[in-house]
């Protein structure tokens, strides 16, 4: 064997053939080439071994793991007696099918007119929306979507094409539709499910919209695992999620009442030439809410119509306005019950106004004077007597000789400035001035329910409740019974407060009476003399902006009364926003509440007087 150096020495020497050396080159290049492969197989095998190995984990269990979305039904609403009002039912979104297979699709389109016609006709749109979905190039088109179950059937059941066409077929999706079967009927205590901006399912005013989680429950899911050949396997790894059913609410709303309200309601908004209209009554001896009605109203079914959003809001419990005279009852209990008056005291108007300079001793107050409604003298006044002429000047009298701290403190135990949370989505808060800012102004005008006070049609009609329960303020509530699979939530009436005693309730109680039947609702509450009824309104000129004070022209009117007077079965709030026909309660919210009482007294098995 020759040496290394002898090898060496040859080959440096020798002459290599142009054969030889063209043989040596495809031996270099494939050695590259091998080189390359292998280099980027390592490559890859890193990638998929190292980079990507959760990745290829996931698709991999994917391709024998599965997941299903289980939707939890919604739960219903019903009133007091049972009645639907709120409910999901199945409805189906409609989608045509065709095979790409061209015999097929050339037996389709010959018949294409009656496949048009009959399916337009069922669905009930225009044969040209049908046509336009059914092009020569569809396989796969929506139709319409949210189809009732009826119309599904009838699809199913009409001999569209005779013996049938191969390869065409109506698929069918299925989804829950919330239905308002009363339409218009509490849809300001309800609510709706609709979408917000994202095109989410979220509920939207009312009761729908404040417990839109408990009333849509919580989707389950549930995994599946399977073998190569596709079969389910058991698997201990993924525990299922069951759904939870949505809550089930029944409310005290009464439907033949609500029906009375809403329509009455309307009639007097109309009459009246007002913005808007609110009325709630409601047992003032439990706090239960037996009908809450606003107009204009709208139909859940189809929100989207109302002309204006405000007309969503239940303004019963969302708008907080001054209220006016209906606070007088509330001023002088606060008297009565600090001694600051009793039941003889009596009020002396000599001069039809109070002059607020003498009344405060404020500069800036010089010239300046609250009048009585009509600007005349109303003389010598009792407790019924300031009731019956709403009069200003005593009443602000009364405040001016209370204690502010006792004063002030009083108002709140009646609610003003606090929240009662009825569980509405809009529902506000009522207003009262901080004790910081407060001046004596402020107890000559709030004593009237103007200036530093002021609440929502709901908190009035609570606060003046506790006249009707003997000086106990109840909780309103407007659900009695919250449901599901696993439990019966009832609610419970709730003491608020006891603002007054029941010596203080029966004077001011007396006193409302007393003023009904002297006629201070004037002429339009003749009808309601037979029956035992007190009450109050209110006519409160409204703060604007524009006209830099409080408005000659548009006020908020305000009746609230109870029935019978010593045994009350309820008590009914009616406001007004900015009637145009009359300027005081007495001509635009009394003939409403009158006409509605009359309309439900029976209903109520409330008694004419012997």
């Amino acid at each position: 064997m020759p040496s290394l150096n002898h090898f060496h020495s040859k080959r440096k020497g020798s002459k290599v053939s142009k054969s030889n050396k063209s043989n040596y080159n495809n031996i270099l290049l494939v050695g590259y080439g091998i080189t390359l492969l292998a280099a980027i197989l390592i490559f890859q095998i890193f990638r998929w071994q190292v980079i990507f190995a959760e990745k290829f984990k996931n698709m991999a269990e994917g391709q024998y793991k599965t997941s299903q979305i289980q939707v939890a039904p919604r739960g219903t609403i019903t009133a007091a007696d049972g009645t639907v009002l709120a409910v999901d039912e199945p409805v189906w979104n409609i989608y045509a099918t065709l095979s790409t297979n061209e015999e097929e699709r050339e037996r389709f389109f010959a018949n294409k007119d009656k496949f048009v016609t009959e399916v337009a006709s069922i669905l009930n749109v225009e044969k040209s929306e049908i046509e336009s979905k059914i092009d020569d190039d569809f396989v796969y088109a929506p139709l319409k979507k949210q189809v009732s179950t009826e119309k599904k059937k009838a699809l199913e059941q009409a001999e569209i094409f005779g013996e049938g066409t191969a390869g065409f077929g109506l698929y069918f999706e299925n989804e829950e539709k919330r239905v308002y079967p009363n339409n218009t009927l509490a849809s300001h205590v309800l609510g709706f499910i609709g979408k917000d901006e994202k095109g989410d399912l979220v509920g939207q005013y009312g009761i729908q919209g404040y417990y839109y989680g408990d009333i849509t429950g919580r989707e389950g899911y549930s995994y599946e695992e399977k073998d190569s050949s596709g079969n389910v396997i058991l698997t201990a790894e993924y525990e299922p999620i069951l759904p939870r059913e949505g809550k089930d609410f029944k409310l005290t709303i009464v439907p033949n009442i609500q029906t009375k309200v809403e329509e009455i309601l309307e009639e007097g908004v109309k009459n009246s030439r007002a913005k808007s209209g609110s009325a709630i009554i409601m047992d003032p001896k439990t706090g239960a809410i037996l009908a809450m009605a606003n107009y204009p109203a709208y139909d859940p079914n189809e929100y989207w119509r109302a002309s204006e959003a405000w007309i969503l809001k239940n303004r019963a419990v969302s708008d907080v306005y001054e209220y006016g005279s209906v606070q007088k009852p509330i001023t002088l209990a606060i008297a009565l019950e600090n001694g600051v008056i009793n039941k003889d005291y009596i009020c002396n108007d000599s001069k039809g106004y109070m002059d607020l300079f003498e009344a405060t001793g404020y500069a800036d107050l010089k010239g300046k004077r609250i009048y009585t409604w009509n600007r005349r003298a109303a003389g010598i006044l009792d407790i019924a007597g300031i009731f019956k002429e709403s009069n200003n000047p005593c009443t602000a009298e009364i405040a001016l000789k209370m204690d502010f701290n006792e004063f002030y403190s009083a108002l709140k135990e009646f609610g003003i400035g606090e929240f009662i949370g009825i569980g509405l989505q809009e529902e506000s808060s009522s207003y009262i001035k901080s004790k910081e800012l407060w001046t004596k102004l402020d107890t000559i005008t709030t004593s009237y329910g103007q200036g530093g006070i002021s609440a929502t049609s709901l908190q009035v009609l609570s606060a003046l409740s506790t006249f009707a329960n003997d000086g106990v303020r109840m909780r309103p509530y407007i659900i009695s019974e919250i449901k599901d699979e696993k439990e019966t939530i009832e609610i419970k009436p709730q003491i608020l407060s006891t603002p007054v005693s029941k010596e203080t309730s029966q004077i001011v109680r007396d006193a409302l009476v007393k003023a009904v039947k002297h006629n201070s609702l004037s002429a339009n509450a003749l009808p309601l003399m037979e029956y035992e009824i007190a009450a109050k309104t209110g006519t409160a000129q409204i703060l604007m902006e524009e006209v830099g004070g409080y408005s000659e022209k548009f006020s908020n009117d305000t009746v609230v009364g109870f029935a019978p007077a010593n045994n009350p079965k309820m008590i009914m709030l009616v406001k007004l926003q900015e009637p145009k026909n009359a300027g005081f309660a007495t001509l635009t919210t009394v003939p409403i509440w009158r006409d509605i009482f009359l309309a439900i007294a029976d209903d109520m098995e409330i008694q004419k007087q012997n």
